[in-house]
């Protein structure tokens, strides 16, 4: 984290120079983002104005406040982990979710001030325990359109999903000391492709994930 004391220094550097875009410190790597008055440093954004950390609601629960059940346009994040197993069979990483009582990829909807990179990596950690690094992610895919919406149950909110799809070798993976997240998660399986595919003729895998669960399918192994 930085020090209040590195933070003004970097007020006093480049407050007022701009009031827009950004400009990044060669001494520190930190960016400076104009149109915040703000600093970002290794994913945590200080106020230029007062040099502590800056907290951002959450982004979904900030625009529910207004936009109530209305659809919304949703960036966010799915993880396909993949190993193969001693059959020689390719198998991928799965969240039975709680919500829907379906299979589907660990990953979430981005937070303000998150990267993608950032976003899939602590929607893995939570959702699966599992540890990936951002340098070891491999994008795959983006999904958007007609096949990507949804309808949340309780509450009746209605998404309409971007999701950037990275895939990553478990093998480059560390398990967490905790357990994950009971609350989304009911218990994280591995999967063949087979098993796979069994899952999306018994209508089993979360709607939003089935095009993505289809090109697993299709393009295995991954």
């Amino acid at each position: 984290m930085l020090e209040r004391i590195e933070v003004f220094e970097l007020r006093d550097k480049y407050q007022g120079k701009k009031m827009s875009g950004f400009d990044v410190d060669k001494e520190t790597g930190a960016v400076i983002v104009y149109p915040l008055n703000a600093v970002c440093h290794k994913g945590i954004y200080y106020s230029m104005d007062d040099g502590g950390p800056i907290t951002f609601d959450g982004y979904i629960s900030y625009i529910r406040h207004f936009v109530l059940q209305n659809p919304i346009q949703v960036p966010g994040t799915g993880v396909i982990v993949y190993k193969t197993n001693s059959y020689g069979e390719q198998e991928i990483l799965l969240q039975l979710r709680r919500d829907f009582g379906q299979y589907g990829l660990p990953g979430g909807g981005i937070e303000m001030g998150e990267t993608y990179e950032e976003c899939a990596v602590n929607e893995l950690l939570q959702e699966t325990a599992y540890i990936a690094r951002e340098e070891d992610l491999e994008l795959l895919q983006v999904y958007a359109g007609p096949k990507h919406v949804t309808m949340y149950p309780g509450s009746g909110d209605i998404v309409f999903h971007t999701v950037v799809v990275y895939k990553v070798d478990a093998s480059k993976c560390k398990k967490a000391p905790h357990m994950y997240d009971k609350n989304e998660t009911k218990k994280i399986e591995w999967k063949t492709i087979s098993e796979i595919q069994s899952l999306l003729e018994e209508d089993r895998v979360f709607p939003n994930n089935i095009p993505i669960f289809e090109d697993i399918v299709k393009n295995a192994p991954i």
